[in-house]
């Protein structure tokens, strides 16, 4: 906690005084003295929060600092990060904005997908999560760094597909399941299929139940549907599209806060 050195003093003086001064007037004048510490740390706490948003707006890749960890896994942190970044690149022409928009997500793509090795994905893991959490379309970023990085399914998500993990790997971390939940359309990567091949069917050829699993999943939580993981734009959510060279500014993403929440915010 930071207090300012005057206000320590102003404390130890209460309490060299408080024989003096009573019970009950030393109890409320230290409690007020206390809101105003609890304060100053509350702003200070902002500040930081509000200057990493700052830089991860202007410089994604300093996502990799230690001292952002605890920014980048806070999902309203992501969340309000991703609509800043939308509405910054509103001030842009289009194209221009496209263009920079790309950038900026292939950036902190990278950024938050570090790997040197087997020990590190479950980092890995944990970072297409926190950006899928974000829910602004991040899938092919998503996939594009994999790819670059050589990690294969089998390699992320040993469990869900029936192997055994890779050496220097525990396994760890969000599996499937959790990606499928805010990205659906992520199933075509995780059985091997290309981006615009057909969706994968249930019950065809000799299936693995596995395979039976992570189909009947992706399909419960959205199936084919790239609004999915797009931003809710309700009155509550508030959430604002990244623009990208390949993907317009539309979307019709269902809103994750409760219905009658969202009719109480539109009255």
């Amino acid at each position: 906690m930071t207090i300012t050195t005057e206000l320590h003093e102003a404390m130890e003086t209460l309490d060299e005084h408080a024989s003096q001064i009573g019970s009950g007037p030393y109890a409320s004048i230290a409690a007020e003295l206390q809101k105003v510490a609890n304060s100053m740390t509350d702003q200070v706490a902002e500040a930081r929060r509000t200057f990493a948003i700052e830089m991860l707006l202007d410089v994604p890749a300093c996502a990799l600092s230690e001292s952002m960890v605890k920014y980048t896994t806070d999902r309203k942190f992501m969340k309000l990060l991703v609509r800043k970044k939308g509405v910054q690149l509103r001030e842009y022409a289009p194209q221009c904005g496209a263009v920079l928009g790309s950038a900026w997500k292939i950036e902190i793509t990278d950024a938050l997908l570090p790997y040197q090795d087997p020990g590190s994905l479950e980092d890995v893991r944990h970072g297409i999560l926190t950006l899928l959490v974000a829910r602004s379309g991040f899938l092919s970023q998503v996939v594009a760094r994999l790819t670059r990085l050589g990690i294969t399914p089998s390699m992320l998500c040993p469990t869900d597909l029936g192997v055994e993990p890779v050496d220097g790997d525990d396994g760890l971390g969000p599996s499937a399941e959790g990606f499928l939940f805010y990205e659906p359309r992520m199933l075509r990567w995780l059985l091997g299929y290309g981006e615009d091949d057909p969706w994968p069917q249930l019950g065809v050829g000799n299936q693995p139940e596995y395979v039976s699993k992570l189909i009947a999943l992706a399909n419960s939580e959205g199936g084919d549907d790239k609004r999915v993981n797009e931003p809710c734009t309700c009155r509550y959510c508030k959430g604002v599209r990244i623009p990208t060279i390949d993907c317009p500014m539309v979307s019709l993403a269902p809103s994750e806060c409760g219905s009658d929440e969202v009719e109480e915010m539109v009255s």
